[in-house]
């Protein structure tokens, strides 16, 4: 797989990577970084559902890092979706109205001194119908004469 990264100073600079697994994707610009899993960028959620999430952190390496202080996670639709920070690291996501799609992120520090360095963690969810529960059966179009 490859992994891309994203470096703004003035212009776009792509940089493509290649990685043992997935598609990375970041953007950087100053003290903000944003960066998504390729593997994982995307989930569909039946309506009336609801999932677990973990975030999990790498150094440019793909080595496992720490992050300073619990992680802050956001729904960009609220009525669409909730999410609930259960650890440091996890959360649950709840469908909580009609069908759409929202943006859930995971916001941690990760300068791990005195300073912040924010990277964003998104997911874009999918919620979906759920499973048919009813049905209705219609006419369509008008009534015709018996045909021979």
């Amino acid at each position: 797989m490859t992994t891309l990264e994203f470096r703004l100073g003035g212009t776009l600079e792509v940089v493509e990577k290649k990685k043992p697994k997935g598609c990375v994707v970041t953007l950087t610009h100053g003290g903000l970084s944003v960066t998504a899993n390729g593997e994982d960028m995307a989930y569909t959620l039946a309506s009336g559902m609801q999932v677990h999430l973990k975030v999990s952190y790498v150094d440019a390496a793909g080595n496992p890092a720490a992050v300073d202080g619990p992680v802050a996670w956001s729904s960009s639709d609220t009525t669409i979706a909730s999410v609930v920070a259960e650890s440091d690291t996890t959360a649950l996501v709840k469908t909580v109205g009609p069908v759409g799609q929202a943006q859930i992120s995971a916001t941690a520090d990760v300068d791990l001194g005195a300073g912040v360095k924010q990277l964003v963690t998104p997911m874009d969810l999918t919620v979906a119908a759920g499973e048919a529960v009813a049905g209705t059966v219609a006419p369509v179009g008008p009534a015709e004469p018996v045909t021979p």
